[in-house]
Formats: C-alpha cells, structure tokens, sequence
C-alpha cells in the first residue's frame, strides 16, 4: 500500500498542468509593431549580456550598449554586430531586458526577440515571460491607478493570452488592440505590476476551462450578450447584466450627428444598390441595435455592428460608439443618442473602476460581468463564482474577440490624434473595436432573448 500510495505522489507530481492551471515558466510570442517593422530594427541588450543565434545556431555574444542591427536581405535577416555580419531565415536575439528601435518606436522587453521576413516586411516576435506582459497589458489597456480593477484586468489578460498559446506557427498575438494592447515593459507601473504579481498564475475559467476573456471600454449601463453582437452560439457565462457602476466613463451617455447624405452613400458602396433610408428593425434585450433595415440596397438587412462601422467610416471613428443607441434626423443630419463605448460583451473597464472604488475585490467584479465562472490558479484562495447557469445552447465557443479602443486610450488621447486600427477580422460580422456608485441601479431590461421590433418610417 505505502508502495502505490508513493507511486501515485509521484505520478501526481510530474502530471502535466491542467487547462485551468498556468505554468508559471510560459512564454507568449507577441507579434511586435503590427506585423510592420519595416526594413531594418536595432536590439540593444540593457543590463547584461544578449545572445545573438541565426537559423538556431549561437554566434555571438553582444555587450550591454552594444547593438545588433536587423535588416531586410530579400527573403532572409541579415544581422550585423560588433563588426561583422551573419544573416538567415531566423534571427534571435536572446537576453534579460532588449532595448528595440524600429522607426519612431523605442521599447524595452523581456525574453528574446526573433525576426524573419513576411511580406516584404521584417516580422519581429517577442517571446516574453508571461507575467511581465500582463503587467504591460494592464497598464495598455486599463491604465487606472485602483489595484482591485487593475487585478480585474490581470486575470482577464492573462486569460486572453493563454486560450491563444500555440494559435498560430510563428506567433501568438499581436500587439495592438487587434489582440491585446502591449507596449513593453518600460510603460509598466507600481499598480500594474502589483496587479500581475497579486494575481500571478490566475485565469478566468468556466468548468475548467479558460473562458473568452472579453472587455471593452464602457457600457452605457448594461452590458451585452455575446450573441447579440457576434455570430455564434450563445455563451453562458457572456450575459448581459445591469451595470449600475459605469457611470464614471466619459462615454456613458453621448449624442453625436453625422451627414445623411454621407452614410447614406457609404452604405450604397458597401451593400449595393441606392440606399435612400435606413430603419432600426430589431433590439437585443440590452436596448443594442442587432439589425438595421436598408431602403434600397441590394442587401436588405445589416447587423447593427455593420452599421455602425459604416457610419463610422463616413462621419468619424466615434460617430456610434456602441450599437446601443437611438436614431433620429434632424434636416439632413441624422442624430445618434447613445449610451457606452464598445462592443458590450464582458467587463465594462469604467464598470470595473467603478465596482473597485466602491470596495469591491477583483474577483468581485468578475464574478459580475462572467456569470458561473471561477478564478482558479496561482494562489490557495478558493476559487469565487456565481451560480453556474445551464448551458444556452450547443456549439462549439467563437474564436478570439478583436479588442477595440480601451478605457485608458479613450481617455487621454485627443480626438486630433486618435488612431483606430483595423483589428483582424476573426469573427465573423464581429465589430472592431473598441469615481463611486451610482446610487441606484438603471432600469431594468426587458427579459428574454427574443428581440424587441419596431416598426416606423425608415429615415
């Protein structure tokens, strides 16, 4: 007996992480500068020693201050070095901390970073430690100096990252909001970093696995489902729910115009036909627009995720900040009155500030937004989860969400200097996006799935 039992510890012990589990040692490969480095990059090593290898074979050692030009050669990355040269299908450039210069862009990351050519163009992957790029991530994308938000935000971006371990043969993620926001270690701060260290090892999960860890920037209120916005069978733990803490956002309540004649013509050129009006045909039970009725097109009906990217493209990026919204015409303008910033699904990031400045913990306020889901890994805590709802429907789960603007970019950059990158399309019709209390609740949303429609002249 004492021989099995042994056997067992033993068995135990070597048995591989579960999915539910992070391995404390993991490496996430970050595409860096959206796949556009251009032709020619500069590593430096800071602090210690880098390693230089090309087409895995070590070459060289690089001092601290030294630099190892990367340039483009045809099809292969010619690395120059302390007076030589030597170049491949791979270089990869290995040390503690790397300073990166490419163009105007001057970063710092941990780990190593591996160039090749793709496109024309050098493709540059860091391969961090998992938690430094949490701690960049939070700071990216959340940016608030509130420490259980910030906590919020470090389990969902290490959720994120992990669910697409191994998703592509080069590479993991890229580094914009396409896929998570990141800028390298030197834009991390006191409360990121405590937030990832506080958290290390911690992952969202429903029934043990890593669940679709959404967010975006405001809710207006009440957040969405994700089948209401995207295609896909709905997710249990992605309900929408009221959100009574978002009101700190900038974006909770708007009201926007844009020229008629121009979204009118711009839905001509993407559906077809000559669209002379357009009428909001059906609502999710968030109050989100999910379809849009074309008078004239070749395409009767669009999503509401659709129309907004259409007028967005005609009158501005922040014409519609979320399919939540009213629609009206005033002379030849139409009029949006509308509520939060992003697609809904998930945690709301102003909702999160909220929730945390009013003494909420983090696993608080993602057992709030992720309904039945646990916070399991990295800490002897129990795991805190609401009740787990029964399954809506069956399929299998969506791919990765584009991200889209987030709290901290909303807030600080000026309309003047805004940029919105067109996020991959992995999804299908899927949208790229993006202080205390209130003192009560909003409304409650008409319950069911069933969307509510409406009739009336279309504008």
């Amino acid at each position: 007996m004492r021989l099995w039992f042994a056997a067992l510890i033993a068995l135990l012990a070597f048995a591989p992480p579960t999915r539910s589990q992070v391995d404390p040692d993991a490496t996430v490969r970050v595409r860096l500068l959206g796949g556009s480095a251009g032709s020619e990059a500069v590593l430096e090593p800071v602090g210690d020693y880098a390693t230089v290898y090309v087409d895995g074979l070590e070459v060289v050692g690089v001092a601290p201050g030294e630099a190892v030009t990367l340039e483009r050669a045809g099809g292969q990355v010619e690395a120059r070095f302390v007076g030589t040269s030597a170049a491949g299908r791979t270089v990869r450039v290995e040390a503690s901390r790397l300073r990166l210069r490419s163009g105007r862009t001057v970063r710092e990351y941990a780990g190593a970073v591996e160039a090749r050519v793709e496109g024309g163009r050098l493709e540059l992957v860091n391969h961090t430690p998992i938690e430094p790029y949490v701690a960049s991530v939070v700071q990216s994308e959340f940016g608030f100096d509130v420490i259980e938000g910030a906590k919020a935000q470090a389990v969902l971006a290490r959720t994120y990252a992990v669910r697409r371990l191994g998703s592509g043969p080069t590479y993991d993620l890229d580094d914009d909001q396409s896929a998570q926001v990141f800028r390298g270690l030197d834009v991390a701060t006191a409360t990121s970093t405590r937030a990832a260290a506080e958290t290390a090892g911690q992952i969202l999960t429903y029934r043990g696995e890593p669940a679709e860890a959404t967010y975006f920037s405001s809710s207006g209120g009440h957040t969405a489902d994700n089948d209401a916005v995207w295609a896909g069978a709905p997710l249990p733990y992605l309900r929408g729910v009221p959100d009574p803490y978002d009101t700190a956002s900038p974006d909770h309540g708007w009201r926007t115009t844009a020229p008629r004649s121009a979204v009118l013509r711009e839905l001509s050129r993407r559906y077809g036909g000559d669209v002379r009006g357009v009428e909001v045909e059906a609502r999710s039970r968030s109050g989100r627009v999910r379809s849009v009725r074309l008078v004239g097109a070749d395409r009767a009906t669009i999503t509401g995720s659709q129309f907004r990217r259409a007028v967005d493209a005609a009158a501005g990026a922040r014409t519609v900040r979320s399919t939540k919204f009213d629609l009206a015409v005033e002379g030849d303008r139409y009029v949006f009155r509308g509520g939060g910033y992003g697609h809904g699904v998930g945690m709301s990031q102003y909702g999160a500030l909220g929730q945390a400045r009013a003494g909420r913990t983090y696993r608080q306020i993602l057992a709030h937004y992720f309904l039945g889901t646990d916070v399991t890994g990295g800490s002897t805590l129990p795991a805190m989860s609401t009740p787990v709802p029964e399954p809506l429907a069956s399929g299998t789960p969506q791919a990765a969400v584009p991200r889209e603007p987030s709290a901290l970019r909303t807030r600080y950059a000026p309309p003047t200097a805004r940029r919105w990158p067109t996020p991959r399309r992995l999804v299908r019709d899927a949208d790229p996006e993006p202080t205390a209390a209130t003192r009560a609740a909003p409304p409650p949303e008409p319950s069911g799935t069933a969307p509510e429609r409406r009739r009336r002249t279309a504008w």
